[in-house]
């Protein structure tokens, strides 16, 4: 295990964000506070913020949110905040604070990137966990966790003071102007330490000890969450027949530490010939079985390139491709699919790699896809987000988006896995390969079983799919997310970054976006978990594969993101989703003009340019209104069946003769009561009316049916617009939302629209409620 994946266990040390720095510590001290009071749920308006030697709150709710403002992006000359999903831990967070060079630089101006609005004066505090700055004017912050940040660049020097840009892995760019030259390169240096840990251990998952709101957290709950993928249950799901088998000869990841233990292959080969191909294989990651499909035998099956040069052959890898032909009974052809151009599978053959030679396998057809390397990739995003965050002209934008080719190398990566899934549907088994296997491989084979199988386009499905073929076999994700560095002068890590995950969630929202009923969740998901693959704040995606995940012990040390996510289950449904309306996506349209530029993502924070009504939150909205005015409708009348049904007895006892000390008239006016027709006509005489008092005393009257009085003032008949609301109803929360992707909440009984740490579901009813609502609901 390289050096970068020691099982060191970390020391407890208290954050020293307080005592580290004297006076200026005060300030820093204060921040912590209300970071803390953020974490548990306490978020406050900077008018109501509480001081800085207020006691310390526990951390008992969901990890604070990070603010955003709105004067940053060119939007608006008022600062608008947004919220995070981080939390400040009780222990040391990714690094001990003495190794922070500057925890506090004041007198920073935060540059409007449009430079439309004019810098807003502040103080930038770096913890072991984040990076914040503090507003002079308003008191809010702007929360970055460390693990976000990509780069950091010092840009020339101004008549004004040096300016610091920090980019972010989620697409965030923040601009400081430092009056003072050495406090600028402090921070530079700060910064990139805080960036990029040289240890894995030092990233903040190992330090999170935040509850997730609403989860019940019990030793149950947190296995299944990060046994989220049973390998004997999902090829069992799939329907396996017998000439499949499960093979552990890579026991203890003996043979092929990038391969989880449990290999699926076909029945006919032997140990001896899987070893043998192991070793013709780069990296060891000979074919093995990732899909099966029921229908017609048909299988998708994935590997690496083989250690072929310009004439080496392995008789028993040979045989291995052609037993994998043999298990299908629909077709004898094997489609071996080269997600590489061509060219650069004839240039790895100069290095004793490249492809198979289709004269040494029977029945075998070659397919080569242009899908580019990673290098390729990451350039290609670096120009698509120099497009993004500049204020550019219609047609410079145009322009740009064509020049990063951005766009084509989606389509390349849809197109493969359409063909993938065209071919399997035809009953032809393929075979998919790269160069080592873990990235075009693990894309296309993705989303071709997306194609195929509507499973995976459920919540669980999705997560259960990148399991399998994102982290079981093997995607670096430290390498391609850049979690963790060397720490030397001559660091070469970052040539290893690349945005393949990024692009396998942009390919899976353009089949979003022409299939909207097929999937079980939104684009909300897709961004979230493209946030918190690089945040590092879950141990989900930490380490290259299984094997870095066992040894780091992660599953004990750190939290899981798919438990976080079921407790966040309500914010990624898709309120169109049909699940009988699409078995197969048949017609995903690769045509250019079908695949769009994914603005949620790239410009998440730019909120200018984005709608403040996502049609999905409204569609849900109206279907949880819906649901409500459904309830009170029904519970109506029930009520109204129950008076009914008390004035029929009420009659009948009048009628029989039974009164009460009071006279009842027998003539012929009608029974009124006061909740039908509070206001009789004055041509019906009192003495034929029966009172509240009297039919209380007569025994006539039921107090039961008083309740559908209030029963319409318990729940909102009309709930308001989500449109142009910017911010929470509640007076002492100050969260405001900034994009569409920050989720709003009605109150079912007050119709305003909250956020998700001001309403809570009552257990009973099984209502969301504000704190208002709530108190209103205990109160005698």
């Amino acid at each position: 295990m390289s050096p970068r994946h020691q099982t060191v266990s970390p020391t407890p040390r208290r954050l020293a964000c307080s005592g580290a720095v004297s006076a200026p510590g005060e300030e820093l001290s204060g921040i912590t506070a209300r970071a803390r009071s953020i974490a548990a749920g306490r978020v406050f308006a900077p008018s109501s913020a509480p001081s800085p030697v207020a006691a310390k709150p526990v951390i008992d709710g969901h990890p604070f949110q990070k603010t955003l403002l709105r004067a940053v992006f060119g939007c608006s000359s008022d600062p608008i905040w947004r919220k995070s999903r981080c939390c400040l831990p009780e222990e040391r967070g990714a690094m001990r604070f003495d190794e922070i060079k500057t925890p506090r630089v004041n007198k920073v101006q935060l540059v409007d990137r449009l430079g439309s609005d004019p810098n807003i004066y502040g103080t930038v505090h770096v913890t072991t966990s984040h990076v914040i700055f503090k507003s002079d004017e308003s008191g809010k912050e702007i929360w970055i966790p460390n693990g976000l940040i990509a780069s950091v660049e010092r840009r020339p020097l101004t008549t004004a003071g040096s300016p610091l840009t920090v980019r972010c892995k989620h697409f965030l760019t923040l601009t400081f102007l430092i009056s003072r030259d050495k406090d600028c390169q402090d921070l530079l240096e700060t910064l990139q330490r805080c960036g990029r840990p040289v240890n894995i251990v030092d990233v903040f998952a190992f330090q999170n000890r935040e509850t997730i709101e609403g989860a019940r957290v019990d030793v149950e709950r947190e296995a299944n969450s990060w046994n989220r993928l049973d390998w004997d249950e999902e090829f069992a799901r799939q329907g396996v027949d017998s000439k499949w088998k499960c093979t552990e000869f890579n026991l203890s990841y003996s043979c092929c530490d990038t391969y989880p233990e449990k290999l699926w292959v076909p029945s006919a080969v032997t140990t001896q010939s899987l070893i043998a191909s192991c070793r013709f294989r780069s990296r060891g990651r000979l074919p093995v079985l990732t899909y099966w499909h029921r229908t017609n035998g048909a299988s998708i099956s994935r590997c690496a390139q083989p250690l072929t040069g310009f004439s080496a052959r392995c008789v028993e890898d040979e045989a291995l491709m052609d037993y994998i032909a043999k298990t299908n009974p629909s077709c004898a052809t094997l489609y071996l699919v080269d997600t590489r151009p061509r060219v650069n599978a004839m240039v790895n053959k100069v290095q004793g790699k490249g492809f198979e030679d289709v004269r040494n396998y029977s029945n075998m057809q070659f397919h080569f896809f242009d899908i580019e390397n990673i290098h390729v990739m990451r350039n290609s995003l670096n120009k698509l987000l120099e497009v993004c965050q500049k204020p550019r002209s219609m047609n410079d934008f145009l322009r740009g988006l064509e020049s990063s080719q951005w766009l084509k190398h989606i389509r390349s990566l849809l197109e493969c896995g359409k063909f993938l899934a065209d071919s399997v549907v035809r009953g032809i088994s393929c075979v998919v390969h790269c160069s080592d296997g873990w990235d075009r491989t693990s894309q296309t084979v993705s989303i071709a079983q997306l194609i195929l199988d509507p499973f995976y386009r459920t919540i669980r499905g999705f997560e259960v799919l990148v399991e399998k073929d994102w982290l079981g076999f093997g995607h670096k994700f430290d390498d391609r997310c850049g979690h963790v560095g060397l720490g030397t002068a001559t660091d070469d890590s970052s040539k290893e970054i690349s945005p393949i995950f990024t692009q396998f969630l942009d390919v899976v929202f353009q089949m979003m976006r022409q299939k909207p009923r097929a999937f079980e969740f939104n684009q909300r998901f897709l961004v979230e978990l493209h946030e918190h693959v690089y945040s590092c704040q879950y141990g989900t995606f930490l380490g290259n594969c299984l094997k870095d995940r066992h040894d780091l012990q992660l599953s004990r040390r750190t939290q899981s993101l798919w438990n976080y996510f079921d407790s966040r289950m309500d914010d990624f449904k898709n309120p169109l989703f049909d699940p009988e309306a699409h078995t197969f996506l048949t017609n995903v349209d690769i045509h250019p003009s079908a695949i769009v530029f994914w603005t949620a993502l790239y410009n998440r924070f730019d909120t200018g340019i984005l709608t403040k009504e996502c049609v999905d939150d409204v569609a849900l909205t109206t279907q949880e209104h819906i649901g409500v005015l459904e309830q009170t409708l029904s519970s109506l009348k029930v009520k109204l069946s129950e008076l009914k049904s008390s004035m029929g007895r009420s009659v009948s006892m009048v009628d029989s003769g039974h009164s009460s000390n009071n006279e009842v008239a027998t003539s012929s006016a009608p029974l009124c009561d006061p909740l039908l027709n509070p206001e009789p006509s004055s041509d019906v005489p009192d003495k034929g009316v029966l009172k509240h008092q009297d039919t209380e005393e007569s025994g006539i009257y039921d107090p039961s049916s008083m309740a559908i009085s209030t029963e319409t003032e318990s729940s909102a008949i009309r709930w308001k617009s989500l449109r142009n609301v910017d911010e929470c109803s509640a007076r002492t929360c100050g969260a405001e939302f900034v994009t569409k992707l920050d989720r709003r909440f009605h109150c079912y009984q007050c119709g305003e629209i909250f956020c998700r740490r001001c309403v809570k579901i009552v257990a009973d009813s099984g209502e969301r409620l504000c704190g208002g609502c709530r108190h209103d609901e205990v109160e005698p």
